[in-house]
């Protein structure tokens, strides 16, 4: 063997170890939702700490409670709200955001009579030692679909609201025809607003024509909000958009298509994207099923989104899709997505540097395909990144939690 061939592989080998070396640790840990716990849904404040909000649901009756996490165990689980006249479903759920360490607001889907899909955005506020009574962000009071919701903090006392709005939706959910097909007048909408102490909620339209099941995003970074959502043309084409808004002008731009997929599909796929942001740093990961072919994919900004790195494709053929993002302090990515595996599903882990190449993948467990497994959820803690979903392998399901190192 010569020395050039032999110095050659001795580099090959050095690579191998220090990707093995490297490969993050896994530590599941235990998280205080009971037997009946599902759905949960992750947020990490200014604080670094990270709360999690979950559903609980006992006979007729479901419970919204929440936790935190701040490093080394979950707190005592503490009670939301409940109800027996919720709008429970698999993929829009309950959420909650947090600032200084303490919870902020949380929302939930009130049931209001009309039909299946009547139901409100109810969102509660924390005054520092309880949830107070819920508020509507919309002003319609129609009785259609209101949901999908994505809250971010702006200041210690107020944050912003987006939601999917079905106030124009007079036929349904999800059904329009002849004429109603061309103009869209009949379309969910994307309206947001914000929420302050002494102000009176005032709706802003975001988008005319959404996917009518798809979950929205939104990141607050550098004084602008980031919103992405899944649009709808009357051409039936479902792609992934983003528009901002500067908080000191109030106005959202108009969205720009950034996935490019040209996916056509006459229904929602329930399959939603997700943003996170660190200062200039944006990165965007979503589903799309194009060409009759599933794909995960990831695109980046290092500008706020002004401009878009070129798209990575994360897996084909066999992704579920049910993405989450998060950017750690030293600017590394992380996705999660759900991918099948025989009768069943796994879920990865992948990270990324701030241009998409990836860096790690590996797979964190053994999950359940089926739509009650919900959509699992990733943030960051500390120098680590904490993983929730519910899991749906047996009879009752039980919210997992694991921590990546």
């Amino acid at each position: 063997m010569n020395r050039s061939l032999n110095n050659l592989l001795v580099l090959i080998s050095s690579l191998l170890l220090i990707h093995c070396s490297s490969t993050p640790k896994e530590i599941e840990i235990e998280n205080p939702a009971n037997e009946h716990g599902k759905y949960p849904r992750l947020f990490t404040d200014n604080t670094g700490t990270v709360f999690m909000s979950w559903m609980e649901t006992v006979s007729d009756t479901t419970f919204l409670y929440y936790a935190k996490y701040n490093g080394e165990r979950w707190t005592e689980p503490m009670l939301i709200s409940s109800s027996d006249s919720w709008f429970v479903n698999w993929a829009d759920y309950p959420s909650i955001i947090a600032q200084n360490g303490k919870p902020m607001a949380s929302h939930w889907l009130q049931k209001k009579p009309g039909g299946t899909y009547s139901y409100d955005v109810a969102i509660a506020t924390y005054n520092g030692s309880a949830f107070s009574d819920p508020l509507t962000p919309h002003t319609d009071n129609t009785p259609t679909e209101h949901g999908f919701v994505s809250m971010q903090p702006i200041s210690e006392d107020s944050f912003y609201a987006i939601w999917l709005d079905g106030r124009n939706m007079k036929s349904g959910h999800g059904h329009v025809s002849g004429e109603q097909e061309t103009n869209l007048d009949h379309a969910m909408t994307l309206r947001g607003t914000m929420i302050t102490p002494d102000k009176p909620v005032s709706d802003q339209v975001i988008d005319q024509s959404v996917c009518e099941c798809c979950g929205t995003t939104l990141v607050n970074t550098n004084n602008t909000l980031i919103a992405a959502y899944r649009n709808r043309s009357a051409e039936e084409i479902r792609d992934i958009y983003v528009s901002t808004m500067n908080l000191e002008t109030g106005k959202w731009t108009e969205g720009k298509n950034i996935s490019n997929d040209n996916w056509k599909i006459a229904a929602c796929p329930v399959n939603g994207p997700v943003l996170a942001a660190n200062d200039q740093l944006v990165a965007l990961a979503w589903f799309t099923g194009a060409n009759d072919t599933a794909k995960v994919k990831l695109r980046t900004s290092t500008n706020l989104g002004d401009s878009w790195h070129q798209i990575q494709e994360l897996e084909a053929e066999t992704p579920l899709g049910r993405v989450d993002v998060t950017i750690t302090s030293d600017n590394v990515i992380w996705v999660t997505w759900m991918s099948r595996s025989d009768d069943s599903a796994v879920l990865k882990i992948a990270s990324f540097d701030e241009y998409g190449n990836r860096r790690s993948l590996q797979i964190v467990d053994q999950v359940s395909a089926s739509r009650s497994g919900g959509f699992p959820q990733l943030e960051v803690i500390g120098n680590s990144k904490i993983l929730a979903w519910t899991d749906a392998s047996t009879d009752r399901p039980r919210i997992k939690t694991k921590i990546i190192r």
